[in-house]
């Protein structure tokens, strides 16, 4: 398995912490980009439109606290399914609401997640102030703990398959659009702690619907993250083919030039240094971009408390004056 190779902690941050390319990195050659990510890019307006027409209606049933929550099973191209959960404010606000799309944390980003119960405290926030929340899982489910390397690469073989989850976030979006007509559909968001918070970044280079991101402690540099003896082994055990070049082609630092939207990007003084300081170039070098970010540092509280506070409440009101400008 992957992770004889980290020490315990290490071990728990690939599980949480969304893994991201470094700009050091020798850039990414072209045919890899578009082997792996043009075909979705340039697909026709209206493919995920019929493709996602096809789900059943969705049926919201009450929660405490007044948000009505629904959970459909929406096919994606690949013939495969994925599981998403809509929240909606109830009653429902006049007007159409601002969706936010959140991903699954957990992954090492070479692999998918399934979402899980743990996730609904970071999806609830967020329905209770005012906001459409559309929570879709990444395909290529892999536990990084307890999977087998044949488990690790079928899963890895998955989430390639899937765009990196690109796909899965367009996906969900087309259902946003197709079946939530409470939705509007000019105000996609996308927000994510960890390796959720890197995704939330990835979709919103890669995606023009997203017209901002919210990224709560995402991990910046795949490699730093990996180590060399990690990305050794998914080369060598051939879990990973291509691993250099994949890794960075999936890595916000990669594409931070397509960050065209507002970002808010949370983390916390005494997280890991892996996160930290590659999180602190990304930041510098968006600002010498001239992007419009926000970076708001917690005193401590490690890598995931200062999320759900201050974290979330923080960027719930950024949110509100963005989508209020908007």
């Amino acid at each position: 398995m992957l992770l004889r190779l980290a020490s315990r902690p290490l071990c728990f941050a690939l599980l949480l912490v969304g893994l991201v390319g470094c700009s050091k990195n020798p850039p990414v050659n072209t045919t890899m980009m578009e082997t792996e990510f043009a075909e979705q890019l340039l697909a026709p307006p209206n493919y995920l439109a019929g493709l996602v027409k096809q789900t059943p209606d969705v049926k919201f049933q009450p929660m405490a606290g007044g948000i009505r929550k629904a959970s459909s099973q929406v096919r994606l191209p690949t013939g495969e399914s994925m599981t998403v959960w809509v929240y909606q404010p109830d009653p429902l606000p006049p007007g159409k609401l601002p969706c936010v799309f959140i991903a699954p944390a957990g992954t090492m980003l070479i692999h998918g997640m399934m979402l899980t119960d743990g996730d609904v405290q970071e999806h609830l926030p967020w329905a209770k102030a005012g906001f459409a929340v559309v929570a879709y899982e990444l395909s290529g489910h892999a536990d990084a703990e307890k999977s087998s390397d044949d488990q690790l690469k079928l899963a890895a073989d998955n989430f390639r398959d899937a765009k990196s989850g690109l796909l899965n976030a367009q996906v969900a979006m087309a259902f946003a659009k197709e079946k939530l007509s409470f939705v509007d559909p000019n105000q996609f968001y996308t927000a994510g702690h960890s390796s959720a918070g890197t995704m939330a970044l990835y979709v919103a280079e890669m995606e023009p619907q997203v017209k901002g991101s919210i990224a709560f402690m995402p991990a910046v540099d795949v490699r730093a993250t990996l180590g060399l003896d990690g990305m050794t082994y998914l080369q060598n055990k051939s879990i990973l083919t291509e691993a250099g070049p994949y890794v960075s082609a999936i890595s916000p630092a990669t594409h931070i030039e397509r960050l065209s939207r507002p970002t808010f990007i949370f983390l916390s003084a005494n997280d890991r240094s892996d996160i930290n300081g590659p999180a602190d170039t990304f930041v510098s070098k968006l600002r010498e971009l001239g992007k419009d970010v926000t970076v708001v540092r917690a005193p401590g509280g490690g890598h995931f408390e200062p999320m759900l506070d201050p974290g979330i409440p923080m960027a719930i009101e950024w949110l509100k004056m963005i989508t209020q400008s908007h």
